[in-house]
């Protein structure tokens, strides 16, 4: 007889099983019906939030204590929350600099300080699991999706700087995660939008992006593994998610990894445009996966666990690789995650004000002079050009001028907001506005961002006094060899330009050292 005959104790036995399996997406600031029953039955076994579900500290304490009580499982219950330009609460709890900014500032203890601050902030509130350290070579300047969440280009710096993060998130009592197994640092395309291919013959691969995973193989409770084709592995297009070849042959059986194996997000186009979420779920766990984040409608998740259950039933996936997956997840999660009492929180949220000005410090100890100086910044207006970006709102202009109102007679700052990527035309009426004029040049991915690149060779011909900041990766000076003075905050976020304003008006030195090579040419296309 094929397939796995189950009365009904089994049914609800294999149900629970698989659904240990699935970490959903919660769509919102409360726990809707759905997800709340799907926790109760076991039809999922944790939930990873996002900056949607945060509003204040007591919401997000709200929401936490309610799936940490309707769980059936001992949920995992985890978030994206590297620092930088990729931390879900930065509104809520004690924002925290970017993996780069952090390596440019070359303090070990004040990463592994970071790192403890922000895990021991979130495990208050109930968490269990951090999905970092990003453990990527960014290898790659035009790389769409790494950037800042890199440490370094340097594999073995980024082994350096990995381990104290890893034993700072494990310090502050959480289970870190590895990512983006085998490495998305080299990589052209963004795997929320397509698949990324790595090119990389394999001995090459071995001693750059695998390298870090290699060394660091035994401190890692868990490595999540990216949406990633290694084509010199895999003849045919596969991400390594599914990829047998890659999860389970190199990793666990070649590498001899032994601990918990989670997937990207698999509702990324990189999986659903080529094999469909559930087919593709299934196809995961064949390959070697044990956790399985879907951050999707929750819908589509108990869709999900539908498929893999009845792939169980028709005898496709063994029931044994089933409860090898359980076993990992309960082996790392043993027991349900205590929430703070809502009494304490007035005296948690003064610990999180308390912890600003370490944050702030680390910061300032990032930002790096990349070329020339940082012109004197005291009297006069200013011109500060900001990229009008979606998710990051760049307030630097606030920061200096509150700085400037306490410390300054006759030193003010004007903003101009420009398209992430402007045109000819708007970078020719930029120019008029900043013709003679002292200038602040804020830019973001420049290099991919090519407009950016224009508007500031058109702005360096008759501005005054000038200086150009990248607020993300530090590459963007490479492209504007006419600004002679260029520095780098490796970080977008309100911290950062909190910070950038105190280093512009002279209240910190800068310091940092540039964690990635600038040595490559620059092709525009324009």
């Amino acid at each position: 007889m094929t397939g796995i005959e189950v009365d009904v104790n089994d049914d609800d036995r294999l149900n629970q099983s698989v659904g240990r399996l699935l970490v959903a997406r919660i769509p919102g600031l409360t726990l809707d019906a759905v997800t709340q029953q799907a926790l109760e039955e076991g039809t999922i076994g944790g939930a990873v939030l996002f900056k949607e579900n945060a509003a204040d500290l007591q919401q997000l304490h709200a929401l936490c204590t309610a799936i940490v009580k309707h769980s059936l499982h001992p949920p995992v219950l985890t978030v994206d929350q590297e620092g930088g330009a990729v931390q879900r609460f930065d509104h809520v709890l004690t924002p925290i600099p970017s993996p780069m900014a952090l390596a440019a500032s070359g303090k070990a203890d004040a990463l592994r300080q970071m790192s403890k601050i922000n895990a021991s902030q979130l495990k208050t509130l109930g968490f269990n699991c951090l999905l970092a350290p990003c453990l990527d070579v960014l290898t790659n300047p035009l790389n769409p999706i790494i950037g800042t969440r890199a440490f370094s280009d340097n594999p073995r710096k980024v082994c350096e700087y990995g381990l104290q993060a890893i034993e700072g998130i494990e310090e502050g009592g959480l289970v870190a995660v590895g990512k983006h197994f085998p490495g998305h640092g080299s990589t052209l395309e963004d795997s929320h939008a397509d698949l990324a291919v790595c090119p990389m013959d394999s001995k090459v691969l071995w001693q750059l992006d695998l390298l870090p995973f290699r060394t660091l193989m035994d401190y890692l409770p868990s490595i999540l593994v990216g949406h990633i084709w290694l084509s010199s592995v895999d003849p045919e297009p596969i991400p390594a998610t599914l990829s047998k070849r890659v999860t389970q042959g190199i990793l666990r059986d070649y590498l001899n990894y032994q601990g918990l194996i989670m997937t990207d997000d698999m509702v990324m186009k990189a999986i659903t445009t080529g094999w469909g979420l559930a087919e593709a779920c299934v196809m995961a766990l064949e390959a070697g996966v044990d956790l399985i984040l879907t951050c999707g409608p929750i819908a589509e998740t108990v869709d999900v666990h539908r498929y893999i259950v009845d792939a169980v039933k028709s005898g496709r996936l063994p029931e044994s690789r089933v409860k090898d997956a359980v076993s990992r997840i309960d082996k790392l999660f043993p027991k349900r995650p205590k929430v703070i009492a809502k009494k304490s929180l007035p005296a948690f949220q003064n610990e999180l004000d308390a912890q600003f000005d370490r944050s702030l410090q680390a910061s300032c100890s990032a930002i790096t002079v990349l070329r020339g100086e940082i012109p004197p910044i005291n009297s006069g207006n200013w011109v500060v050009l900001v990229p009008n970006h979606s998710r990051y709102p760049m307030q630097l202009v606030e920061h200096l001028n509150a700085i400037a109102r306490e410390r300054f007679t006759s030193l003010e700052f004007t903003e101009i907001r420009y398209s992430i990527d402007p045109s000819p035309e708007e970078s020719q009426t930029l120019q008029s506005q900043c013709s003679e004029r002292n200038c602040i040049f804020l830019t973001y991915r420049a290099l991919i961002n090519q407009g950016q690149l224009h508007l500031g060779s058109l702005i360096s011909f008759d501005a005054r006094e000038k200086v150009q900041v990248a607020v993300d990766v530090p590459f963007d000076c490479m492209g504007l060899s006419a600004w002679e003075n260029a520095i780098a905050t490796y970080d977008p976020s309100d911290l950062a330009m909190r910070a950038l304003a105190k280093v512009l008006l002279g209240e910190f030195t800068p310091m940092g050292t540039c964690p990635v090579s600038l040595e490559f040419q620059v092709t525009s296309s324009r």
